[in-house]
């Protein structure tokens, strides 16, 4: 039997990731759109659904202020869909509503 003859294979040293703050989160949710409380700083959000793009990147003093203004833009959702759906009643039935453009 002949032996093999073992060599060694150069290692190189894992590479260091580059170190980052890790900052602990909270994260909060309401209505399915996503505010981040870190430490005494305001609240960012970052992440929402369609109807809510308008406010993400936008830092809110407090949780209650951040909280009104996805109540506000979940009600004016809600407001403008009744909108169309009583218009296409009203159109089902006959009936020409006075001012179509507003709506």
């Amino acid at each position: 039997m002949r032996s093999k003859k073992v060599t060694k294979k150069s290692v190189k040293p894992a590479k260091k990731a580059a170190s980052k703050k890790v900052i602990a989160m909270d994260v909060i949710k309401h209505k399915r759109v996503v505010l981040e409380s870190v430490g005494n700083e305001s609240l960012p959000v970052s992440a929402a659904p369609a109807w809510a793009k308008a406010i993400v990147g936008k830092r809110y003093v407090s949780l209650d202020k951040a909280k009104a203004i996805i109540e506000a833009l979940d009600a004016e959702k809600l407001i403008s869909k009744g909108a169309k759906n009583l218009l296409k009643e009203m159109d089902a039935a006959g009936i020409v509503p006075l001012d179509v453009d507003s709506i």
